[in-house]
């Protein structure tokens, strides 16, 4: 059954625990480059990407992992008809009340859980921050692809592989891009990782594979404008030390040059640049042998 007509329209916002909050605003305001937004305290921190008031939401926690992930849906109508359309699929669903939706900066949200115990916030209505406070990175040449596009991708750890594809593509009815099947690198464990996008488009928003991690996430994504901006970055993790899950490496099924480090929490970052943007009804299902075409050797986490 093709529910395309549901699909949200980007991945709008992550939701992390962690136990060290001044570390990871280090690490995302001074390293990778990230703005810390007004509404942040001591018990969250609020980080902007581009003209929203928040794109990643940190709350203080007795474990570091992924909270949730907020899908945006263009229109209250549409947002409504994806909640009846979860529930329809014997996936319990709730409304939000206006205390939660106010800690995500947006007019109305339903929340949903996964089957691998990650809540998912279906939402619509973002606050946009004020002319007068544009984004502005301390440490960035260029900024971050984000606004329609939404605030980047992520790899989930899937407990069920059949579960987890279910309920990301029939119940939250994503879009199918690509899988890619093969060791991740020679001789060790094989990569069995399936990619979706949502309407805008960017090739993959979530991705799910069952690996051998003790988060529920892998690593998230955010891309850059400008190709330097992945070098400096780079740069600037090494010095300061920071692990690398990979270093720089180019991936087939996305063009993505990138990275991986190690964030705060344990799970890992991605810095990317030059992702497709798939074009709905000029795409093909392919499926890679490889997960990256060059680089992206491994570093000791």
């Amino acid at each position: 059954m093709n529910n395309y007509h549901l699909t949200p329209s980007n991945l709008g916002y992550f939701v992390f625990n962690a136990t060290d909050l001044p570390a990871w605003k280090t690490f995302l305001q001074d390293i990778i480059g990230l703005q810390v937004g007004s509404k942040s305290n001591n018990q969250a921190l609020v980080l902007r990407i581009d003209s929203q008031e928040q794109r990643i939401l940190i709350q203080q926690s007795d474990n570091d992992d992924l909270a949730a992930i907020g899908w945006e849906l263009d229109s209250e109508e549409s947002l409504d008809a994806l909640a009846i359309h979860v529930e329809s699929q014997g996936v319990d669903i709730q409304a939000a009340d206006s205390d939660f939706c106010s800690t995500r900066a947006v007019e109305k949200a339903y929340i949903c859980t996964d089957p691998n115990g990650v809540n998912h916030e279906l939402y619509f209505g973002a606050a946009v921050a004020p002319m007068s406070e544009s984004f502005k990175s301390s440490v960035m040449k260029g900024e971050f692809l984000a606004e329609r596009f939404g605030a980047g991708h992520y790899v989930a750890i899937a407990e069920d592989k059949d579960d987890t594809n279910h309920f990301y593509r029939d119940v939250l009815c994503l879009r199918l891009s690509d899988y890619i099947r093969g060791e991740i690198a020679p001789g060790g464990p094989v990569l069995d990782a399936t990619f979706m996008h949502t309407k805008t488009g960017r090739h993959h928003s979530a991705a799910f594979a069952a690996l051998p991690f003790p988060k529920k996430l892998h690593h998230f994504m955010l891309q850059v404008e400008d190709m330097n901006d992945v070098g400096l970055a780079c740069q600037r993790c090494k010095d300061a030390d920071i692990p690398f899950f990979m270093e720089l490496g180019h991936h087939p099924n996305d063009q993505m040059f990138s990275f991986y480090v190690a964030t705060p929490g344990g799970f890992g970052l991605e810095i990317g640049w030059g992702g497709l943007i798939i074009e709905e009804g000029n795409w093909e299902v392919k499926t890679y042998s490889q997960p990256s075409d060059w680089g992206h050797q491994q570093g000791a986490h």
